[in-house]
C-alpha cells in the first residue's frame, strides 16, 4: 500500500544529502521533558545511493496500479503527516518477544531511555537499520537505554525474489516466524505486534517509524524512515540532561 513512499524517496535522494542534515537536531523543553523535532521526512534521504541501488533491487516499484496506489499515499500522509487519528503520545503496549517468548511492556521499564523502530522482513530500509541499530546498543549500558524493534505489518509482501516467501502473515503464529527470521539480521530485541497492528496503528502507521520515549514514559521524539544517527543524537543529549540535573536551559557540551 506504501510502495509509493519507496518511489518518491528513491526519485528524490539523487539530491546526496544525509536525512541527519535535513532535519532541526536541537531540542526545547517542555515542563516535564527535553522534546526534539519530529523528522516527518518521507524521503529516504538517510542512505548513499548504493545503499538505495541495493534497496531497489528488492521490490518491484511498477507492480501496482499507480492511480491507486497515489490516492492511498495520500490518504496515508494526511492521515500521518497531518494528525488525523494520530494522538501524539506514548502509547503503552505488553507484546512477545521473537527471540525467547517473553513479553516486554512498555510501561514496566520506566527509568530507562527507549528508543524503538518499526519494521518487518519485506521493509528494506528496516532491514539495513536492524545492523546499524544493532551496533548503536552496544554503545549504551541496558540499565540507561532500551533499543528494539517492533515487528509491524509488511511494507513489500510477496514482492520479487527477495520476499516472494513473506506473503502478508495469516496467522500470529506465521507473523512470529517471520519476526524470529528478521531478528537474525541484527541483535535487538524483536517485539511483535498483533495481527491487527494495533501498536503499528497508534503509534500513526509511517513507514519504518522512529520513537523515542524518555525515562519518565514522555514520548520526545517520533520520525519516519528510522535513522540509527538521530537517534544516537538524541539519546546522547537526553544522558547529558539527565546527568545534568534536567535544566531547562540546557546546554549539550
Amino acid at each position: 500500500m506504501r510502495l509509493i513512499l519507496l518511489i518518491t524517496s528513491i526519485a528524490l535522494s539523487v539530491q546526496g544529502r544525509a536525512q541527519l542534515n535535513n532535519w532541526d537536531p536541537s531540542w526545547y523543553p517542555t515542563d516535564t521533558a527535553l522534546v526534539f523535532h519530529d523528522d516527518l521526512d518521507y524521503y529516504l534521504n538517510a542512505y548513499s545511493k548504493s545503499d538505495i541501488k541495493k534497496m531497489r533491487k528488492q521490490v518491484n516499484i511498477w507492480r501496482m496500479n499507480f492511480d491507486k496506489l497515489m490516492r492511498q499515499t495520500i490518504k496515508e500522509l494526511r492521515t500521518y503527516s497531518e494528525g488525523g487519528g494520530m494522538d501524539p503520545r506514548t502509547h503503552d503496549f505488553s507484546l512477545p518477544v521473537a527471540q525467547d517468548g517473553s513479553t516486554y511492556s512498555l510501561s514496566a521499564n520506566e527509568g530507562r531511555i527507549r528508543g524503538f523502530m518499526f519494521g518487518s522482513i519485506t521493509n528494506p530500509p528496516a532491514r539495513m537499520q536492524m545492523e546499524r541499530w544493532t551496533q548503536l546498543a552496544k554503545k549504551y549500558g541496558k540499565d540507561e537505554v532500551q533499543l528494539f524493534v517492533i515487528y509491524g505489518d509488511e511494507l513489500h509482501p510477496g514482492d520479487k525474489k527477495e520476499f516472494k516467501a513473506y506473503p502478508l502473515p495469516k496467522s500470529e503464529h506465521e507473523k512470529m516466524a517471520y519476526a524470529q527470521e528478521f531478528a537474525q539480521l541484527g541483535k535487538l530485541p524483536v517485539l511483535v505486534d498483533g495481527l491487527n497492528d494495533a501498536t503499528f496503528d497508534a503509534y500513526g502507521r509511517a513507514p519504518n517509524g522512529a520513537y523515542l520515549v524518555d525515562k519518565e514514559g514522555n514520548l520526545v521524539f517520533r520520525g519516519t524512515w528510522a535513522d540509527a544517527r538521530k537517534m544516537e543524537h538524541m539519546i546522547d543529549t537526553l544522558l547529558k540532561w539527565y546527568k545534568a540535573g534536567k535544566p531547562k536551559g540546557f546546554v549539550a557540551q
